[in-house]
């Protein structure tokens, strides 16, 4: 978490005015004017109508949510596509809910080869029977960012919907959801250095429309008809903070230091024999994100290994369950994943290289050549 988002939560918590919302009292004006702050600064990064911005524990659930609610719109013949390169978050909240509802779900593929979105494949699947359309606006394992206002246009061919799941987009690029044209996207503040909780921006008559399950005194119309329950106040201070930290950096600053960052990290990685990278093998219409597996090494042993010299990498599906299946990686373990961030540096980024780069040597002497 970045320092200003940290001290707007202690602040909040010690300010006195920890009420609800609706009161008569100053606390509650208080409360009620966080939250109203808060869409607006949200809003205005992601270039959102505010009126739309719902705030609640974390995508995963919020996205659960949302879809309970959408299956009751479906019905048997109905479909809701996807995609292979999404994230289970963006998966198996679709699945439930067409089986809830009789409805079919279906995922298009993507090339093993370069980790794009087979565009062909998903416009044959986006049918006249399509309700709604579910697309990561870019992979969290191996970085594609497919061309989401394309795929929008594929949906609105047929009247379907569109669902975003930007949680690892909007912590690398510019985002405007009035330009993509989407009807929700989801996103994390915690990847922009702000707290664990999960960001929606419905479009306000959908979010209005839809049969959202809520308390009877919940509002009827507007975002609270969504956040259930008594608001995470301190919580949401924190993510009007890192909002406007972000803002100030200027999201167009952030990508190009860290494309510039991450440019030798996937050149490095690319240019060992002992290494595979998974995934785009250059820096277009990616995030600074890079999937990889070492030869002799499982993903596990991998990142034991760079731990142990206090580098940081996950190792496994990074529940991008459907992607490591597609890719056959699954019984292997999946892969090692390595990213970058503002607050990361090009030294880390040699220390990786290096720590890798070792890699070959040991693998070597363990398999006894």
């Amino acid at each position: 978490m970045v320092d200003v988002a940290i001290r707007a939560s202690s602040d909040w918590s010690s300010s006195g005015n920890n009420a609800n919302t609706h009161g008569a009292f100053a606390a509650a004006h208080a409360t009620d004017a966080l939250l109203e702050r808060s869409r607006d600064v949200v809003g205005r990064l992601l270039d959102a109508d505010p009126n739309g911005v719902v705030f609640g524990a974390n995508m995963t659930t919020m996205t659960f949510a949302f879809t309970r609610a959408v299956a009751h719109t479906l019905k048997p013949g109905d479909r809701v596509v996807g995609t292979r390169l999404d994230h289970d978050a963006n998966v198996s909240p679709w699945r439930i809910a067409c089986e809830d509802s009789g409805a079919e779900h279906v995922l298009a593929p993507f090339s093993p080869s370069n980790g794009r979105l087979d565009m062909d494949a998903l416009a044959q699947l986006i049918t006249p029977n399509t309700k709604w359309v579910a697309v990561t606006g870019a992979s969290n394992l191996i970085g594609t960012m497919p061309d989401v206002k394309a795929v929008v246009a594929l949906a609105r061919s047929v009247g379907a919907r569109v669902f975003v799941d930007a949680v690892h987009l909007v912590p690398h690029m510019p985002v405007s959801v009035r330009d993509i044209g989407c009807d929700v996207l989801a996103t994390s503040p915690y990847k922009w250095y702000g707290p664990h909780a999960g960001v929606l921006c419905i479009e306000p008559d959908l979010l209005n429309s839809l049969p959202v399950a809520k308390v009877r005194p919940a509002d009827d119309v507007g975002p609270r008809r969504f956040e259930t329950g008594t608001p995470n106040l301190e919580n949401i201070a924190a993510i009007e903070a890192a909002a406007r930290h972000l803002l100030e950096e200027d999201m167009r600053n952030v990508a190009r230091y860290e494309r510039d960052v991450f440019a030798p990290l996937l050149n490095g990685l690319l240019a060992m024999p002992h290494v595979t990278v998974w995934g785009p093998p250059t820096l277009e219409s990616r995030t600074p994100t890079v999937a990889f597996t070492v030869s002799g090494m499982s993903p596990d042993r991998v990142a034991e290994s760079l731990a142990a010299k206090k580098i940081a990498v996950w190792a496994g599906s990074s529940y991008a369950v459907e992607l490591v299946k597609h890719l056959g990686l699954e019984e292997s373990g999946g892969v090692v994943r390595a990213g970058v961030v503002r607050y990361v540096t090009s030294d880390d980024v040699q220390r990786l290289l290096a720590a890798v780069a070792a890699l070959d040597s040991v693998s070597l002497r363990r398999s006894g050549m």
